[in-house]
């Protein structure tokens, strides 16, 4: 992963992402950045996520039915995926998933890399889901 040049406007994507406190999909991190910078546009919070984790900086998140998230946190681990609000938080496990060592059939592809998300429903939308009755 080569490094490209670093400029003002990955300098603030980096900054939203890197503090934020959830894991943020690309219009969050364009909204977090446009309170202060409004002349930011969409296509460049785009283009240097893209950048990003090309890099090796960022990970992407990609999620069922909603658009990817974005992690600073490149350490082991993984994430839960709320089903109603869609949002992504860290998910702690006790015993580490491995599966490189599971015997499984691959169809002849070697495996270089997984990335897996739990889906749930988060603590906020199972009191909504209460309220409603359902």
């Amino acid at each position: 992963m080569r490094e490209k040049r670093q400029t003002i406007q990955k300098g603030l994507v980096w900054d939203a992402v890197s503090t934020a406190t959830n894991h943020p999909n690309a219009e969050e991190i364009y909204e977090s950045i446009a309170v202060s910078h409004p002349s930011i546009s969409r296509a460049t919070v785009y283009r240097n996520l893209n950048m990003l984790v090309e890099e090796g900086k960022v990970r992407r998140i990609k999620v069922l039915g909603g658009p990817d998230h974005f992690d600073h946190c490149l350490g082991k681990h993984y994430h839960i995926q709320c089903l109603d609000c869609r949002r992504v938080g860290d998910l702690e496990l006790y015993d580490e998933i491995n599966l490189d060592t599971w015997p499984m059939d691959t169809h002849g592809y070697e495996l270089t890399s997984y990335e897996i998300v739990f889906n749930g429903i988060c603590p906020d939308c199972q009191i909504k889901r209460a309220a409603q009755g359902q």
